[in-house]
């Protein structure tokens, strides 16, 4: 009995979990500063070890199976070690977007007349 309580518990912390980071997605892509994309793609993984089907599906293409594979091994760091990981990922992912919107507006800016 306590081992099913424990694993509704956790199928609902994960399902909230992911609709959470499908929020964040949804305002990556509204906005420009949040990666978005990052966080439709961490919802998915998060989704696969909950989700058979979405493991399926993800396991079709070569970088998102090689990225499962990774998240596996995630899995097992420590609390302290996953915080550290996410917030560095999110920095380099955050900077990298920056970096490329800038590089776009100054491409728009060199073919305006003027």
């Amino acid at each position: 009995m306590m081992t099913s309580i424990k694993y509704t518990a956790g199928k609902l912390a994960a399902l909230a979990l992911i609709l959470f980071l499908l929020a964040l997605g949804v305002l990556g892509i509204l906005l420009p500063v949040l990666p978005g994309l990052l966080f439709l793609f961490i919802a998915a993984l998060v989704a696969a070890h909950h989700f058979p089907v979405m493991a399926f599906l993800l396991k079709q293409n070569s970088y998102s199976r090689s990225a499962l594979r990774i998240s596996e091994s995630f899995m097992t760091l420590s609390f302290g070690d996953k915080v550290r990981l996410c917030f560095w990922g999110s920095i380099k992912v955050t900077l990298d977007g920056v970096i490329w919107a800038l590089s776009m507006i100054k491409k728009i800016g060199q073919k305006l007349p003027g």
